[in-house]
């Protein structure tokens, strides 16, 4: 059996993921490794067979970064997971054994690698844009940007480096990180999200909540391709969607409602309104299960990481 299973879901990516796969593999003196690619839905069809090591599954309706995510993981048949985007690339650090050694030494650790910023030009991995080291976590912004309501609160923000071969971080952050497969499990993943966005805040909370820890490990870097706008169009009521469910299933009621508060109170957020209605059985169960495993509070991560509360 192979140690480790690589989740990359994509959508209208051309060329890219085989540029991707072809990276991990010519980075790579091992074959302790599976690759999951799901297709949600592109016009072209992919053949990836001459990668022994990719299961390609294409999806006949689209289904959604975050949805492709839990597919992959509740497919894989190995202990560790890596969740990547289609258009990285990777340097032969030897990132896929040390990434392995983390997860067997923490197993309730979500681990993260350090971000090299690729596009606009090039995809070189050695004219990069720049490096980042996971995420802050923005609860609410100070002063909300109008034409960006959406990302002021309950959001990932790229952080500084900070010395040392792994510390912790806030959150993951950059489609480049790995669990072990019980520990996704034990955390329910990414069921409940909707589309696309939030995932990071969401896996990266569920983890602390529940006992573990998210840390960076600066000796691995993976480059990422940065654009302008996706391939893909993505619901703004979903992505208000996924904020108001964590706000409900991971918060106390007074801590989530200020955050849900600052979402403006638009047809996006009406219509993010409806679907929680829609599912609100399932949102009660999901805050039972979490409230059955976390061990420690939201504000006990806010003090941790000296993170200002919504007021």
């Amino acid at each position: 059996m192979k140690d480790l299973t690589i989740i990359m879901p994509f959508l209208n990516e051309e060329n890219e993921p085989y540029e991707t796969i072809k990276s991990i593999y010519s980075t790579c003196n091992t074959k302790r490794f599976d690759i999951i690619a799901i297709d949600d839905c592109s016009p072209q069809k992919y053949d990836f067979g001459k990668f022994p090591d990719v299961k390609y599954i294409r999806n006949h309706t689209r289904s959604g970064v975050d949805a492709c995510r839990q597919m992959g993981a509740e497919i894989a048949n190995t202990p560790y997971l890596f969740i990547i985007d289609a258009h990285m690339r990777f340097r032969p650090d030897d990132w896929l054994n040390k990434t392995i050694e983390c997860l067997k030494r923490e197993p309730t650790t979500a681990w993260c690698t350090v971000c090299v910023g690729l596009g606009y030009g090039t995809m070189d991995i050695n004219k990069n844009k720049g490096k980042y080291h996971g995420a802050d976590m923005l609860f609410v912004a100070a002063s909300v940007n109008k034409n960006r309501p959406s990302r002021e609160c309950l959001e990932p923000k790229w952080t500084s480096a900070k010395p040392g071969l792994e510390y912790e971080i806030p959150c993951i952050l950059g489609a480049n990180y790995g669990f072990t497969k019980e520990w996704f499990n034990h955390i329910r993943g990414l069921k409940g999200l909707k589309s696309w966005g939030s995932s990071e805040p969401f896996l990266s909370l569920k983890t602390y909540m529940a006992g573990g820890k998210c840390k960076i490990r600066t000796d691995i870097e993976i480059g990422h391709k940065f654009r302008d706008n996706a391939p893909y169009t993505t619901q703004i009521g979903d992505l208000y969607y996924n904020k108001i469910y964590i706000c409900k299933t991971l918060f106390p009621d007074e801590f989530g409602q200020k955050i849900i508060n600052c979402l403006p109170k638009d047809t996006n957020f009406s219509k993010a309104q409806a679907m929680i209605e829609e599912n609100k059985n399932f949102i009660e169960e999901s805050r039972k299960y979490y409230k059955g495993i976390f061990v420690s509070s939201i504000y006990d991560y806010c003090k941790k990481f000296n993170i200002n509360l919504p007021s």
